[in-house]
């Protein structure tokens, strides 16, 4: 079955999808390793928690991922519990691959081409070994009024050159944010790119204004980035405003995936916990998963 249209409401897809059955990860061995950004202008429509479900069902299906966070507000890493822990040394991370101190000699400073080998660590303990992370902190938030560092925006691709080829996945949580250097330097490094929208006005516009975003950098991008689709996340019971809200997703949008991610308490509870969704017994956590599974499935057939 394909998913990569819509073609019925949110609450008909999450039907089919509670009554499909176990759904199996289908990630073929021989695809290219895919650097997924995440992007919707708007807070609030579940860009963390879509990541975070997307690595955890990776790495439960025994595959590699790194998980990269460009939100200063730092919530994918502290999912993955890998925030440095106060008072502990400090780790480098993203923005240490973003920011170049203009006071050094330019000959003193490492090559900027696989920095990112230095910079990666591990999620922490209940994630296992398979999931790396490129930790983000408050710090980064400076990174988008940085008029010193040169070539900004194509920084992250450099660094990941040559280290993310040891993942089978990529994921880059971008700040929802209008336009900007973060978006633009996870847009610059990715390959394809996924939007994520709720059902109502602003996670509408929040879509709108990430796919124009998406349209300016792919001109100047180095390959072609290539969009999954829009997602519809956060899906609660059926109601009158939501109804219009998912129908004006389908009229604006010709590429709303037939696929939707429900909210569930659970998904809270597991990222307060910094544990994966995935080894949650729920059914609640089941939907969950189902939901990212076709996701992840949708997107390795993006070519």
């Amino acid at each position: 079955m394909s998913f990569m249209t819509a073609e019925s409401s949110a609450w008909a897809a999450l039907e089919r999808q509670q009554q499909a059955g176990p759904v199996p990860l289908r990630w073929p061995d021989d695809l290219d390793t895919v650097v997924l950004a995440i992007d919707s202008e708007k807070g609030g429509v579940g860009k963390s928690s879509l990541a975070g479900g997307l690595v955890a069902v990776m790495a439960a299906a025994g595959h590699d991922v790194l998980a990269v966070d460009l939100d200063p507000r730092a919530t994918l890493t502290a999912e993955l519990d890998a925030a440095t822990l106060e008072g502990a040394a400090a780790l480098p991370g993203v923005n240490d691959l973003l920011f170049e101190d203009q006071d050094r000699d330019p000959g003193e400073l490492p090559e900027l081409r696989g920095l990112a080998e230095q910079a990666v660590r591990p999620a922490g303990p209940q994630w296992g070994n398979r999931v790396q992370v490129l930790a983000a902190e408050r710090a980064l938030a400076h990174r988008e009024s940085d008029l010193s560092t040169p070539n900004l925006e194509h920084r992250l691709a450099l660094a990941l050159d040559g280290v993310k080829d040891r993942f089978r996945l990529v994921v880059i949580d971008l700040p929802p944010r209008a336009g900007g250097k973060l978006v633009g330097a996870g847009l610059l490094a990715a390959t394809h790119v996924l939007f994520p929208g709720t059902l109502d006005a602003d996670g509408l516009i929040g879509v709108q204004d990430a796919r124009k975003t998406a349209q300016r950098i792919s001109r100047a991008h180095p390959a072609t980035l290539r969009p999954v689709g829009v997602l519809r996340t956060s899906i609660e019971p059926r109601t009158k405003l939501a109804a219009l809200s998912d129908q004006r997703f389908l009229d604006t949008f010709d590429d709303v995936l037939d696929i939707v991610v429900p909210k569930r308490i659970v998904r809270r509870e597991a990222r307060t916990a910094c544990v994966p969704i995935t080894t949650a017994p729920t059914r609640d956590a089941h939907d969950l998963t189902t939901a990212y599974t076709l996701t992840l499935n949708t997107i390795a057939e993006v070519h």
